[in-house]
């Protein structure tokens, strides 16, 4: 049943490509179709974040695996984010494709009007609004992260009255999970409304492949440098997790394909995590991590916003020093983890790191004709990285486990040998 959606899947994608091109006022017009598609994902997903996070870490029956599991995770992402963002900066100072690119290009552009400038003291006001609902309504994904696990970790503190509210959760999420399956029939429908639709509007537009000239070098290196970012993360699986490579790889198919599809972390999260139940991975362990690192480890678009950033620079002709460098390096992370995984939300960080090396605002319009080209490779980024730190964290915690009971074992053999050689 796996191999036959998976060839559904790319049949489907194909067809919609096919139909884009050649038809393209046909395929528009089946547009409301993955758009149907994608709000069913998104009427799960936020549901679903809350109930997995919620039964997740009230299931891991203490803080002390809770903030094992926690700490894994942060310095997973933390290392991840880190290594996609010094992977473009070294990618763009080696190759420099923004000098000889007309300054024009950037200054004649007006700053678009529907981006606003973020500072970074709102972004973090985002993060605890004043009402939980509201912040639901608007699809602000951080707020239902932090909400969930204060809620959950209030459960573990409150005891014995809390489990009916636990129970309530995991018998949530069992339901989501179920409504997940069902979705997942009609994938093949959805990605074929949503890709051909995409290609078809580019072609009516002749921006099919007049979006990527005089860009298609800077377009070529940061693919690379996504290709090196996934490339690292695939030599975790085979050296670390010890799984099998092709197999880990065969799974996470389907939801590679889905992100490149839908543009969304967000969206894809149902499949991932069917992705992380055929792998094997811990539930308690999954079920934390997929929706935390989904909303934060965002390796591909904080690569996304330092390359450009720097680019940009590059036209402009300024010559960047390394102490502005480190500016971006660490602006491109923050903002790249603020991008909460939906369609072009690094289009609206980013502008936090070209102000950093004070990049006019309107330098945004020169991507934004092939941006939803780079969003779906830069998402498939991102999910794999997920993929691949649910895994990682999975065999920490349990090689860590393992060898607690192994002392526990040793522990208690000390002690019978210990009282038998007393008596």
């Amino acid at each position: 049943m796996k191999n036959k959606m998976f060839y559904s899947i790319l049949a489907s994608m194909f067809l919609g490509i096919i139909v884009g091109i050649f038809y393209p006022d046909q395929m528009l017009s089946l547009r409301w179709i993955g758009t149907l598609f994608i709000n069913l994902l998104k009427l799960i997903v936020l549901p679903l974040i809350f109930s997995a996070l919620v039964s997740a870490i009230t299931s891991m029956g203490g803080m002390k695996r809770l903030g094992s599991v926690g700490i894994y995770t942060t310095i997973y992402v933390l290392c991840s984010v880190s290594i996609a963002v010094l992977i473009g900066l070294f990618l763009l100072n080696t190759f420099q494709p923004g000098f000889g690119i007309p300054a024009s290009f950037i200054l004649a552009n007006a700053t678009p009007t529907d981006l606003k400038p973020v500072e970074f003291s709102s972004f973090l006001l985002t993060l605890f609004p004043p009402n939980i609902i509201e912040a639901a309504a608007k699809f602000e994904i951080m707020p239902i992260v932090f909400f969930s696990i204060v809620f959950s970790i209030a459960c573990l503190y409150t005891g014995e009255s809390a489990k009916p509210v636990i129970a309530f959760f995991v018998g949530l999420r069992n339901i989501f999970v179920k409504m997940i399956v069902w979705l997942m029939y009609l994938t093949p429908i959805g990605l074929f409304s949503l890709l051909g639709s995409a290609i078809a509007e580019a072609s009516l537009q002749n921006r099919l492949l007049d979006s990527l000239k005089g860009m298609l070098f800077f377009i070529m290196i940061f693919l690379f440098g996504l290709f090196l970012q996934m490339a690292w993360q695939f030599a975790i699986i085979k050296l670390i997790t010890k799984r099998n490579p092709k197999d880990f790889i065969r799974s996470a198919s389907g939801a590679l394909l889905t992100a490149f599809a839908t543009s969304s972390s967000m969206a894809t999260l149902p499949v991932t995590f069917i992705v992380a139940k055929e792998q094997n991975i811990n539930e308690e362990v999954s079920r934390f991590v997929l929706p935390l690192a989904t909303t934060i480890n965002l390796a591909g678009t904080a690569m996304y916003e330092a390359v450009s950033a720097l680019f940009f620079c590059q036209i402009l002709g300024m010559h960047l020093s390394l102490i502005s460098q480190v500016g971006v390096f660490l602006t491109a992370i923050v903002a790249g983890m603020g991008a909460t995984g939906i369609p072009e939300g690094g289009l609206v960080t980013m502008l936090m790191v070209l102000r950093c090396v004070n990049v006019p605002t309107s330098a945004i319009a020169l991507l934004l004709p092939f941006d939803r080209i780079l969003d779906r490779f830069r998402t498939m980024t991102n999910v794999w990285g997920d993929l691949v730190c649910a895994a990682t964290v999975d065999h920490f915690t349990s090689r860590k486990e393992k060898i607690i009971e192994s002392n526990n074992v040793a522990k208690i053999n000390f002690k019978e040998i210990k009282s038998t050689s007393r008596n």
